[in-house]
């Protein structure tokens, strides 16, 4: 089953590309490079479900790196502590010291420049009632810019992990936390000239509406309504300042993004921004006063769809023609090897390609008469895991005038095409040189 895990905002500053590891089971080794004024270059050994070791690394080698060696599975990094600092030479801040602390009670090294213990900058700590961290997330180019972490909560009855964003904005008002659901429906919010004031969501739970609301709600009030389950929130940015003199730090501004590339826009973007997203919003948390202080998000991790496999190629008898005259079908032990049609046009006869290969159990033939025209197929297929066909393993043919006897066996997941007052005038399926693995019949009215 799913996990739920706390993804917590960076530390440092905006300079450099961003990145993310997502979660492991777990950090067997750290390795930290440093120079004068910086932690320049840090590496992670992460251990995958099923004992898989991999690597990540980030920054620049300036001297050999200090590793810190947790003893997994039997210890697990707890907190993560540091500081950041505009230093020489960088426009923006940087991270310049970390310290990991264990479950262990061990302590690394002080990493970074540091003299008698003291480090330089604005410190930051990464550290919740002893939880497991289990993922790394930053900024970086020459040097380390930004850090942050991922903590393991707890586990989930839902299929899928939850990662819970960490929520941003100002410090003050009280507490509110939603909760997880299957889906957003319906977004409603107010705003005053610099801030938003009120959320209104209306979320999915087993198929049933649940509303929350949380601020103040004002006399005008808008709405973004999400085309659940054709449709979810991916992507919220926020924007948070003290936007008047004597006021909290509160969100500014509102834009959602959806799966389906609609966006809707609230309030006034100023300050600084933060961005909520994942593959499926299901959940709001955050702080509440007098307007909306503070906001977060879960996020469900939906796995990208396994494609089907490709079995055979494609084969199609797509000409324009006016109906079958005659009909050829190989079989072999598990079904049908072989089909091959000649078609009616005009006055003339058109034959159609070879399909599959005729075994050493022959081929037999069926003729149309003057008059006679196919009305529909039907037959047995045994179905391919993941695929959105099967072998076919026998097939029988119906026309206006009788039915053919069933070529193969008579056994599987049973399949049929008929189209009252409509005649067959073309097939197409998927084959292997020696397989018929679909078939499928093209159409058009008497």
């Amino acid at each position: 089953m799913g996990r739920m895990y706390q993804k917590m905002a960076l530390c440092g500053g905006e300079g450099g590309s961003e990145w993310d590891d997502g979660v492991y089971e777990g950090v067997k080794k750290v390795y930290v490079g440093q120079d004068l004024s910086r932690i320049t270059y840090i590496k992670f050994e992460y251990v995958k479900e099923g004992g898989e070791v991999v690597t990540r690394e980030y920054g620049t080698v300036t001297q050999d790196a200090k590793e810190f060696v947790i003893e997994y599975p039997d210890e697990h990094i707890t907190a993560v502590e540091g500081s950041h600092n505009k230093v020489a030479l960088t426009a923006t801040e940087v991270i310049t010291s970390l310290v990991f602390k264990t479950s262990k009670g061990r302590t690394s090294p002080t990493f970074g420049p540091n003299l008698f213990g003291v480090v330089n900058g604005t410190k930051f700590k990464f550290e919740d009632e002893g939880k497991k961290i289990v993922g790394f997330h930053g900024r970086s180019n020459n040097a380390i810019d930004a850090l942050g972490v991922y903590f393991a909560l707890e586990s989930l009855t839902t299929p899928f992990p939850i990662y819970k964003l960490e929520a941003q904005g100002g410090k003050e008002g009280s507490v509110w936390d939603d909760g997880c659901f299957q889906g957003v429906r319906t977004v409603r919010v107010c705003q005053d000239d610099c801030r938003i004031t009120y959320l209104e969501f209306e979320y999915v739970k087993a198929m049933r509406l649940e509303t929350r609301h949380h601020g103040v709600k004002g006399e005008t009030q808008s709405e973004f309504v999400v085309n659940f389950p054709n449709e979810d929130i991916k992507l919220v940015e926020v924007t948070y300042d003290n936007p008047k003199l004597f006021r909290n730090t509160v969100i500014t501004s509102l834009k959602f993004e959806t799966t389906t590339g609609r966006t809707a826009t609230f309030g006034y973007e100023a300050g600084k921004k933060f961005v909520l997203g994942g593959p499926r919003l299901v959940g709001f948390y955050g702080k509440e006063g007098d307007a909306i202080d503070a906001l977060g998000a879960y996020f469900e991790q939906i796995p990208a769809p396994t494609p089907p496999p490709v079995i055979g190629d494609s084969w199609g008898d797509y000409g324009i023609y006016d109906g079958v005259k005659k009909i050829k079908i190989g079989l072999y032990e598990e079904g049908i090897a072989f089909v091959k049609f000649v078609y009616i046009k005009g006055n003339g006869l058109v034959t159609g390609d070879d399909h599959g290969k005729i075994t050493s159990l022959g081929a037999e033939e069926i003729v149309l008469e003057d008059g006679e025209y196919l009305t529909g197929i039907e037959g047995y297929y045994r179905p391919i895991p993941g695929a959105p066909f099967g072998k076919i393993v026998s097939i029988k043919f119906k026309t206006n005038k009788r039915e053919t006897p069933l070529y193969g066996l008579d056994s599987g997941e049973k399949y049929s095409f008929e189209e009252k007052g409509h005649k067959i005038t073309g097939f197409h399926g998927r084959a292997t040189t020696d397989v018929i693995y679909s078939i499928e019949a093209i159409s058009r009215p008497v």
